[in-house]
């Protein structure tokens, strides 16, 4: 018996169960539990949360036999840190990435686990965690000051936020916060499956629609397209005079292009990302008229898309710079090339601070309401195109979505009395591999 500890009772006999009341603790004391385990070091201490003997005992014996179960399945008695379990979780995602690039997963899932979980919870071991915990991780990372400083991010180069006060409500769109709790579902999954933790805990959040990133109305669409023509052509200054930069004007083209085929295919970021040339083919139709066939691979996996009619106008465009460029013919072209790419082939992984810069330049960064728009407010703008034109069905096919999702973010756009002028393609469809380079 040590100083620490009095009126000890020894559960099982062997040393492995040991209850024991605290000498500092004078009036209604709870029985402590110490235990050990064979084949693992050191103690597990707890508080039973009892004054009743034999209740204590049960808790004891309980958690004994589970301790004893973790340690024959290899684990350890007390357990691994949150950042240890995180850092093995890290190597295990990284090494099944199959459909989306190692930045893609760093930023989206294992940095969003680093900057919520681990920061708050840092040494704690994993098999302490409680859901308690998770409650006061909850309100403590999506708090404004939070908010703010995510932003600030220097690996990643997050975009720094509006500072406006919130009103109290958190900055974090539902659609942000189910994003992360899927995050840290998927570490917690991972924690379950090896034994390291036996709870299910609760990641509550507020009740609510998403909102979508603001569309393009019609007429701001006009007024973008048609500035980008005059824009591309600018002249660099320096020190007054102006001058050719074929740097910028190359930047300039590729986001331009970039910015008409997103809006006329549907295309997520990360799709459009992973584009290669030998992901083009053609659809041809009944009337002798073809469509353009993007074979896509990201969020929902590996689907193929109509692209409006004379997006391939657009294509053709990069196709034949990407040739001058280089300085080759077009039967020497490499088409597992990707298509938004840098001179030197490597690709190009965002637009976001040129599409943000020409947003500004342009008077379409925010949408009569002051929202933002972003890269993904191209799909969007061609949902809510499209969505007057077409069967909700065929659209929620061609964009790799559900129904549910089209009524709900677009049905707003869709008028009283539709009239379905025409669907994607019309008829019945006659694949074609033929390749389009052009």
């Amino acid at each position: 018996m040590t100083k620490f500890e009095k009126n000890q009772i020894d559960v099982r006999g062997d040393g492995k169960v040991i209850l024991y009341h605290r000498p500092d603790v004078l009036s209604n004391p709870k029985w402590q539990c110490r235990v050990s385990v064979d084949g693992s070091t050191g103690y597990k201490v707890f508080s039973t949360k009892t004054s009743d003997k034999t209740e204590a005992e049960r808790i004891g014996l309980d958690k004994y036999f589970e301790l004893r179960n973790k340690v024959e399945k290899g684990g350890s008695l007390k357990g691994k840190t949150i950042r240890q379990v995180f850092e093995e979780w890290k190597k295990y995602v990284l090494s099944r990435i199959t459909n989306r690039t190692s930045t893609n997963i760093e930023k989206n899932t294992i940095w969003v686990v680093e900057d919520t979980l681990v920061e708050f919870l840092k040494g704690k071991r994993i098999d302490e965690i409680r859901n308690s915990d998770i409650q006061d991780m909850i309100v403590w990372r999506y708090s404004d000051e939070k908010y703010n400083l995510s932003f600030q991010n220097k690996e990643f180069k997050y975009s720094r936020k509006s500072q406006a006060k919130s009103n109290g409500k958190s900055r974090y769109s539902i659609s942000t916060m189910r994003s992360h709790r899927g995050a840290i579902n998927q570490f917690f999954k991972y924690c379950k499956e090896r034994d390291y933790i036996t709870q299910d805990f609760t990641f509550d959040i507020p009740k609510g629609k998403s909102n979508p990133r603001p569309e393009f109305s019609l007429k701001d669409w006009r007024k973008l397209t048609t500035f980008m023509r005059k824009w591309v052509d600018e002249k660099s200054f320096f020190k007054g005079t102006g001058y050719d930069n074929p740097k910028t004007y190359r930047e300039r083209f590729y986001l331009q292009h970039y910015i008409l085929i997103m809006g006329n295919s549907g295309m997520r970021v990360g799709e459009a990302r992973g584009l290669r040339w030998v992901d083009l083919e053609s659809v041809a139709l009944p009337n002798e008229e073809e469509r353009l066939l993007l074979k896509v691979d990201g969020k929902t996996g590996k689907r193929d898309t109509i692209a409006n009619p004379n997006t391939e106008e657009y294509f053709k465009r990069l196709f034949d710079f990407r040739c001058v460029e280089l300085g080759i013919s077009k039967d020497k072209f490499n088409l597992k090339e990707h298509i938004f790419c840098h001179p030197n082939g490597k690709l190009i992984q965002s637009y976001k601070v040129g599409y943000k810069t020409l947003l500004d330049k342009c008077g379409l960064r925010e949408n009569n309401n002051g929202d933002y728009r972003t890269i993904y407010s191209l799909r969007h703008t061609y949902a809510t195109m499209r969505i007057n034109q077409v069967p909700i069905y065929q659209l929620a096919v061609n964009m790799g979505t559900s129904v549910k999702m089209i009524e709900d973010y677009y049905s707003h756009a869709k008028t009283k009395d539709p009239e379905f002028a025409r669907t994607i393609t019309k008829g019945n469809q006659i694949g074609s591999s033929r390749v389009l380079p052009f």
